[in-house]
């Protein structure tokens, strides 16, 4: 098999990243989303009422999976830097209400996340197999969380008319 070059890998690697974080630009095509359509972007549109609210009894609030996406942040950096953690997946998913203040200190605290796990990957001198599978399951991961937060959007809008 033919290897890609590290510079056309983590090129496209981080076109992802800033898309699905920060959306697509603001000029030419995009990989997938929608123009507006990044986690960021999105993010700044929801008000912590709309943020806990539950759509459906058993749900998820998108306060949860913007928790557990902070903190699935926070360990992955962790874990390209080699330090030591003990990790909670369960506990990531606890809070499922906020106030507007909590609401706006977790937002700030997952952009803050996440500008230095870019600041950290833009910084990989070797790229082998974990920094490949680390980075991707970042892209990835979020981008799951995204399409259910905005799928939960969806539903809340569509239940209160």
């Amino acid at each position: 098999m033919r290897e890609i070059a590290e510079q056309d890998f983590t090129g496209n690697l981080f076109k992802l990243l800033a898309e699905t974080f920060e959306g697509p630009p603001e000029q030419g095509a995009s990989a997938y989303l929608d123009k507006g359509a990044g986690l960021f972007q999105t993010l700044a549109k929801v008000t912590a009422a709309a943020a806990s609210h539950q759509p459906y009894p058993g749900s998820t609030t998108i306060v949860a999976h913007v928790a557990h996406l902070d903190y699935y942040v926070r360990v992955l950096h962790n874990f390209i830097v080699g330090q030591d953690q003990t990790i909670d997946w369960e506990s990531s998913w606890q809070t499922q209400m906020m106030s507007a203040d909590e609401w706006d200190a977790l937002k700030q605290r997952l952009q803050t996340g996440y500008s230095s796990l870019k600041q950290t990957l833009e910084s990989v001198g070797r790229w082998g197999d974990e920094e490949v599978g680390d980075s991707m399951a970042i892209a990835v991961h979020t981008a799951y969380h995204l399409g259910a937060l905005r799928q939960l959007l969806r539903f809340g809008q569509n239940r209160l008319r």
